[in-house]
């Protein structure tokens, strides 16, 4: 592999991580205040389960485009690892009573379709090096979010049903970040941009605004007040 773009790699990577914690999560902002209630958990796995849907087909539309290693065992693994996560999800909505077809199929909800609909246009559109970069950004960013969300509500004495602390409070899967690294790395050897590889990684964080925006405050895209809704995370 080439030394130049490995740097290169792990550069766009780092790059990633600082904006990420640059950047205000509204879900944990309320979680500081105490206002994270079980209707705002409920939210969060309605459009989990949503975003999960989404992904696995996502990823399996990126195998087909890119049927050759290392992509497609990162894709593989990627879907596998999402389908074993739906049955947890599942107790989860079970557990909290979430209606499955529920607000995020409603009006009003474009939140939380803003991550389902950002991955499906990276799965048609992006090539290796952006694919693999947006999915170690979202990767990257989310699992240790969910892990200071439980943490917090914890800290606060919230009851948290125990089936969503053993879903929510998962580590950041290593291995599967150094793999979507060695996608980057192999993409940019062929020849892939490195901006644009850094434009998909942002808008793919864009997306996951609304995926937090959507927990934190339910489907209201009309937002009060002048401006627009501050910047979650991701």
């Amino acid at each position: 592999m080439d030394n130049g773009s490995a740097r290169r790699a792990d550069l766009l990577i780092r790059a990633q991580h600082q904006k990420h914690l640059q950047r205000p999560n509204i879900l944990l902002a309320r979680a500081r205040r105490g206002q994270v209630d079980t209707d705002v958990l409920c939210r969060l796995v309605q459009a989990d389960l949503l975003c999960l849907r989404a992904e696995t087909v996502a990823y399996a539309t990126l195998l087909a485009r890119f049927p050759d290693a290392p992509s497609s065992e990162l894709f593989i693994r990627l879907n596998d690892a999402l389908r074993s996560r739906l049955p947890e999800l599942e107790r989860c909505a079970d557990v909290l009573s979430v209606n499955r077809s529920g607000p995020p199929y409603q009006p009003r909800t474009f939140d939380a379709f803003a991550f389902p609909g950002t991955v499906s246009w990276v799965a048609l559109h992006a090539d290796r090096a952006a694919a693999a970069l947006a999915i170690h950004t979202d990767f990257a960013a989310y699992f240790p979010l969910c892990q200071e969300l439980v943490r917090l509500l914890d800290a606060s004495g919230t009851d948290v049903p125990e089936e969503f602390r053993r879903c929510y409070d998962t580590p950041p899967p290593s291995e599967l970040l150094d793999l979507a690294a060695e996608v980057v790395e192999d993409g940019l050897r062929h020849g892939d941009a490195a901006d644009t590889a850094t434009a998909v990684a942002d808008l793919l964080r864009a997306g996951l605004d609304g995926f937090w925006q959507f927990a934190a405050h339910g489907p209201s895209a009309l937002r009060s007040g002048a401006g627009s809704p501050a910047p979650a995370a991701g």
